[in-house]
């Protein structure tokens, strides 16, 4: 009879003890679901602000800038600033030369750099590692440091005949060159995705009589369909956001406008805008020139402000198309040895 009882109380005892260890296990799972919500609030809250504070500015009427009781929400909605900053950044013909700028070069890059990717990944010569380590160097050179030696080089010499500034070209050969905006990560990603590949099918390739070309072209790019996607969007995103080498290359709004050089302008061009509003039949334009609004620093910041926010829109815009493929790309390459 004591036995029966010993065992119901030892049964009842580890009851309690897994019940206890249950309610431990779900109150962890709740907890750890209630600080992951915060974090991601909290990193949301800090991408989306600025976000929020451009969109809010842009919709601002210019006579709100002194207003201390507007915050957030604008006294006046306007589309004023974004005629203002279109204005500023000859909008419509340089978001056209930016597009095909951007989209030329990436696809230029991507041609080059996945050919020394595959090279230095697959093509080993005497001092292919050294050379490798000298591209990578080139990572944590500032464009500073080489400004003066780059200016001298391309305004001095010319390429075939064809001038190097103000030469919509002058782009693209540097980018065939290994010499575009980052082509050395680019380079680093091909090289490790490269070097993850099977040798297989390689071996594959030549027993069938493929050349090295026809190898690379026929069976190792397709297959690097992750690291193109990756590498042409980040090409794409850094040549529209790109103003060092427009500005070094001439790319001024009289031969070959672009929008991020033209928002580095826009402090210099502005004030001559406002200038010109002063005969403009439209009153609104004729009371902001009349007053002390047009040259007001708050003011200039409005426009720059809104103007970055035109020059991002079709960035954030073509990204709600692609998400999808560009995580699945960043997913599918892999930095392996």
């Amino acid at each position: 009879m004591t036995n029966v009882l010993d065992k119901k109380a030892m049964k009842a005892k580890l009851s309690r003890q897994t019940k206890r260890k249950i309610a431990a296990k779900k109150a962890f799972i709740v907890v750890g679901s209630l600080l992951r919500a915060f974090i991601l609030i909290g990193l949301c809250f800090v991408i989306l602000l600025p976000l929020f504070e451009k969109l809010s500015q842009a919709f601002r009427h210019p006579t709100d800038i002194t207003n201390p009781q507007v915050v957030f929400i604008p006294a006046q909605f306007s589309v004023l600033n974004f005629q203002i900053a279109g204005k500023m950044l000859n909008y419509g013909q340089s978001l056209l030369h930016t597009f095909i700028l951007s989209t030329v070069t990436m696809l230029i890059q991507i041609i080059a750099t996945a050919v020394a990717g595959y090279s230095f990944a697959r093509l080993k010569f005497k001092g292919s590692n050294i050379l490798f380590l000298l591209v990578l160097i080139t990572l944590i050179v500032p464009n500073e440091a080489l400004d003066r030696s780059r200016s001298w080089l391309l305004r001095e010499h010319s390429f075939f005949g064809i001038s190097l500034i103000g030469n919509i070209a002058s782009m693209f050969i540097l980018a065939a060159f290994g010499q575009g905006i980052r082509s050395a990560i680019f380079i680093f990603l091909f090289r490790q995705f490269f070097k993850g590949v099977p040798k297989e099918l390689e071996e594959s390739a030549q027993v069938d009589g493929a050349g090295i070309i026809r190898t690379f072209w026929s069976v190792m790019l397709p297959n690097a369909r992750g690291a193109i996607v990756t590498v042409g969007l980040f090409a794409f995103v850094w040549q529209w956001n790109d103003s060092y080498f427009g500005q070094l290359l001439g790319y001024t709004s009289s031969r070959y406008s672009l929008l991020a050089v033209e928002l580095g302008n826009g402090t210099e061009v502005l004030p001559a805008i406002i200038s010109t509003w002063m005969s403009s039949k439209n009153p609104v334009l004729r009371s902001i020139a009349s007053t002390d609004i047009g040259f007001d620093p708050l003011f200039i910041s409005l426009i720059a402000n809104t103007a970055a926010l035109m020059i991002m829109a079709p960035l954030l815009i073509g990204y709600f198309f692609v998400q999808r493929l560009f995580v699945e790309s960043i997913e599918r390459t892999g930095i392996t040895g």
